[in-house]
């Protein structure tokens, strides 16, 4: 064994080699974004650039007027969907947050409108083109924000049945000989994954493909179909959802329930999107 490969200990399992290790390393793996479509329709996100607060109104003229354009789906326009339950309160998503759903900003960054374009270039380019005035409120960032409450952990989700309780944190840190007090940041994406963030939707009739980066396929599966208002076309639907284990999540997105029906609302429910 080598010193990146070392022998194992009694605790550890056999060093057995990856199957797809060589196709990875080699640029050969083939992920949800490489699969080709036929004539796809591109979406490109729009984001909140405040982190909390409400959208009073949009200016779409000049993204509409670039070349290309087909739509622009914001709040007002896109496919209402159901609200998703937490996957740790039972459901299938990793976020309350859901696109579109309103004009109100729960976060920095937030998907407020996907343009849809004949290429990529078009929709980025009209992306940049949307205006958005907003009204925006102080968020809540830190624990020591204003605003910020605390409540209970028993019945926040379903898994909290007691409040835990693990010793006196207050008095061991006063009798503690030695203290220590600092404060530590991470990025808000912090995790760098092989595979890409991406969402393909491939409609034929009522039938619907998903090609997307996931660790939770079924569960997506379902998220989407769980989501949906159409639930009677829904159950029709046949969904393919295809990634490798580099995923960048393990749980529905609920931007890929939003991405899903967004061709459908732009009026051209192409091969892709």
């Amino acid at each position: 064994m080598t010193t990146a490969a070392p022998e194992p200990k009694a605790n550890m399992g056999q060093p057995i080699p990856r199957y797809d290790a060589v196709a990875k390393v080699t640029g050969k793996a083939a992920y949800a974004a490489d699969v080709p479509l036929a004539n796809p329709v591109h979406a490109y996100l729009v984001t909140s650039s405040i982190a909390k607060g409400r959208i009073d109104s949009f200016d779409l003229a000049a993204a509409k007027r670039v070349r290309g354009v087909i739509a622009i789906v914001t709040h007002e326009n896109a496919e209402k969907l159901r609200d998703a339950k937490l996957f740790s309160n039972g459901g299938y998503a990793s976020t309350t947050n859901q696109p579109l759903k309103s004009n109100e900003i729960a976060e920095e960054g937030q998907i407020i409108a996907i343009v849809l374009a004949e290429n990529y270039e078009a929709a980025r380019e009209a992306s940049h083109l949307v205006k958005v005035n907003y009204t925006a409120a102080t968020p809540t960032t830190t624990f020591d924000s204003l605003g910020v409450t605390s409540a209970p952990a028993k019945g926040q989700l379903a898994r909290f049945k007691e409040d835990p309780k693990v010793g006196d944190f207050a008095k061991a840190y006063n009798d503690a000989q030695v203290r220590f007090n600092g404060e530590y940041e991470t990025p808000p994406q912090h995790h760098n994954p092989m595979e890409l963030f991406a969402t393909s939707c491939v409609w034929n009739g009522d039938s619907l493909t998903i090609y997307e980066p996931s660790q939770y396929v079924h569960g997506l599966k379902n998220g989407v179909a769980a989501q949906s208002e159409s639930n009677q076309r829904l159950c029709r639907w046949r969904l393919r959802l295809e990634g490798l284990d580099d995923a960048a999540h393990r749980h529905h997105r609920q931007p890929c329930a939003t991405i899903a029906p967004s061709g459908q609302t732009g009026g051209d429910p192409r091969a892709g999107l």
